[in-house]
């Protein structure tokens, strides 16, 4: 019942900080430790220990990094240039946003490289040509988690695990997988297409340009060099790692980049190239961003201590029928997705449960593998997530936040409520 309480609670301060323009992140702090102190008789220090200092250092190297390339121009120039070419078919840009998060993510290093590096590039150039920033997420998260299904890349490679785990044989994981990424994939485009589709995204504007942008000066083009040197690396060796799984060095280079630090890497070396200013890049930072994602992230931590996703997985396992199991399953992993990881806890947690279910409901264990990963994903764009933390990251305009706060909180549940239609209609099967 606490559990219940302190989930409802994170609803309540984000009602009270988007009615009092108080930010929510400070409500959610102050929720934590009353709820964590007072009622659940956690000490202060734990407490506090759980600020979620990954996802804290990754907005902001990335942002610091960044922070560079929009000071000094580069980001913009780079974006100009983008929407020029597509200057008379202004529609296929959001399209060609997803396809490019899709083939990078693709390649193998996964959606978290995509929300790394991605996110500064596609929300610069939403802003030039007024495209609305849900379709932004949308593109940045369902391209990248769609991307993560190929067989060489992290979803599926996560996915496999996970049903290894569960007691799943070779020959099993051979015939189900590829079934499992191909409904990811679905799933993913058909959001996008209905998220296109409402928010009119055809009717994008693109500036009038009376000559060809102008070319990037010498300090912008080697800023775009260290961008795509950090991409490169980041995307290459997970793909050779995948190629060539014997070559140990390959092996070792992918595991040991984590975009935070590789973005901290690529920050010194602009610096000592004097490719911008720290100052005023530092200033790029959204701290105010961080206090909201980050404080909010303290609750749901604490929501988690009270036993939120035990109880969620231990709901989901005990009431099933063959009628709901995949619309529940879809569901109840959206729901523990608000709080935790699809591919580090939501798999892990659910899918062990899944032989079980299966046999008990005569529902293929495909069709709920599929429930749960599609629902997992689709929370994937809440301001909760990194996806969606990015998305928030990328709004400068202090006076829009709580109100994109809000709309990809509202996207992410309604995109859940899609997930759980797609399972009901027998898209995922």
């Amino acid at each position: 019942m606490v559990s219940l309480l302190i989930v409802l609670s994170i609803f309540v301060a984000v009602a009270v900080g988007y009615k009092t323009k108080i930010n929510v992140g400070l409500i959610a702090i102050a929720f934590s430790y009353i709820f964590g102190s007072f009622i659940l008789g956690m000490k202060p220090s734990a407490i506090i220990g759980m600020w979620p200092n990954s996802l804290f250092f990754f907005i902001m190297m990335a942002s610091f990094f960044y922070g560079i390339a929009v000071t000094n121009g580069t980001l913009g120039l780079i974006s100009e240039h983008a929407i020029y070419a597509f200057r008379n078919r202004p529609y296929m840009i959001p399209i060609m946003m997803w396809i490019s998060c899709f083939v990078l993510s693709g390649l193998g290093p996964g959606p978290t490289t995509i929300f790394a590096f991605m996110p500064a590039i596609i929300l610069g150039m939403s802003d030039r040509i007024k495209l609305n920033k849900l379709v932004a997420a949308v593109c940045i998260v369902g391209g990248g988690v769609a991307g993560g299904y190929t067989p060489i890349s992290l979803c599926y490679a996560t996915v496999e695990t996970c049903m290894v785990n569960a007691g799943y044989t070779e020959a099993e994981i051979e015939s189900m997988l590829p079934h499992i990424a191909a409904n990811n994939i679905i799933a993913q485009i058909l959001i996008f297409i209905v998220i296109y589709i409402v928010c009119r995204s055809w009717k994008v504007e693109s500036p009038v340009y009376e000559s060809k942008p102008a070319p990037l000066n010498h300090k912008q083009k080697q800023t775009a060099a260290v961008i795509v040197f950090g991409l490169v690396f980041a995307v290459v060796f997970p793909f050779l790692e995948s190629l060539l799984p014997s070559v140990g060095i390959f092996a070792t280079i992918s595991s040991a980049t984590e975009p935070s630090l590789l973005f901290c890497v690529l920050l010194v070396v602009s610096l000592l190239m004097k490719l911008g200013d720290e100052k005023k890049a530092l200033n790029f930072v959204p701290w105010g961003t961080i206090v909201l994602v980050c404080g909010t992230g303290m609750l749901v931590s604490v929501a988690k201590s009270a036993g939120a996703i035990d109880y969620l997985s231990n709901w989901v396992s005990g009431n099933m029928s063959p009628l709901v199991a995949k619309t529940i399953i879809a569901l109840c992993a959206g729901a523990m997705s608000f709080f935790s990881s699809t591919l580090g806890v939501v798999g892990p947690t659910l899918i062990p449960f899944i032989p079980g279910i299966s046999a008990a409901t005569g529902v293929h264990a495909t069709a709920l593998i599929s429930a749960i990963m599609v629902g997992g994903h689709f929370a994937g764009v809440s301001p909760f997530s990194t996806g969606g933390a990015m998305t928030m990251a990328g709004e400068t305009d202090e006076n829009k936040k709580n109100k994109l706060f809000v709309s990809l909180m509202a996207l992410s549940v309604c995109s859940i409520l899609f997930a759980s239609l797609l399972t009901v209609i027998g898209v995922i099967s």
